[in-house]
């Protein structure tokens, strides 16, 4: 009993070791250090900081998701968010994508801005989804039944036009190409806060840090 007793004290008695001591150490510093830059710095960087990441992030998900999946994605933009698309063959129109939970449609936190640049000159882009068109009736009605009671051809022709607006500026091809190469400038008005990141052709999305 003896024997099987005396290995159990000798390990609960086994104190830390100098690499333990020392990780934990660097760990507390670690720690301290982010909350004294956070006090420091503020909110808005942080905030610049982490959407762009996010972006960034969610960019090449959804263009992993078009090439795996075979459809062509896009992206609309607005100076308060971002929404996710794909194009329905049926239809033969851009469409929310509705079943991924990642690609929701999102709004990026005041103060920050978003801005677009194709071909390095800025794109006039909405300010949210409430300046899209409203479409009704719906492009499946349209092609279920035409000409709804009490809609014109004319009106019909109308509605179809006014859907035609409501597109990606980014299209994300199931070849894995990007169409066109864009910025995006995520900044606060009137301060010297500003995060970039660049779609290329190649369906690469790379941020623009300040030493590049």
């Amino acid at each position: 009993m003896r024997c099987f007793y005396q290995p159990l004290r000798a390990q609960n008695h086994k104190g830390f070791t100098l690499i333990e001591i020392l990780v934990v150490i660097v760990i507390i510093s670690i720690s301290i250090g982010l909350v004294v830059v956070n006090i420091s710095t503020g909110g808005a960087e942080e905030k610049a900081e982490q959407e762009i990441i996010r972006l960034q992030q969610l960019l090449r998900f959804a263009h992993q998701q078009s090439v795996i999946r075979s459809q062509e994605y896009g992206v609309r933009f607005y100076t308060t968010g971002y929404r996710f698309m794909q194009f329905d063959e049926e239809s033969q129109q851009w469409a929310d994508i509705q079943k991924d939970r990642l690609l929701r449609s999102r709004a990026i936190p005041e103060p920050l801005e978003l801005n677009l640049y194709i071909d390095q000159l800025s794109v006039d882009i909405p300010d949210n989804t409430d300046e899209d068109p409203v479409i009704e009736p719906t492009n499946e009605n349209l092609t279920a039944s035409s000409v709804l009671p009490g809609n014109t051809a004319s009106q019909v022709a109308l509605n179809v036009a006014e859907a035609d607006k409501i597109k990606p500026q980014v299209f994300m091809l199931s070849s894995a190409e990007l169409s066109p190469a864009f910025e995006i400038l995520l900044r606060v008005p009137g301060s010297d806060i500003e995060e970039r990141l660049v779609g290329l052709p190649q369906g690469e999305y790379n941020r623009v840090l300040d030493e590049d």
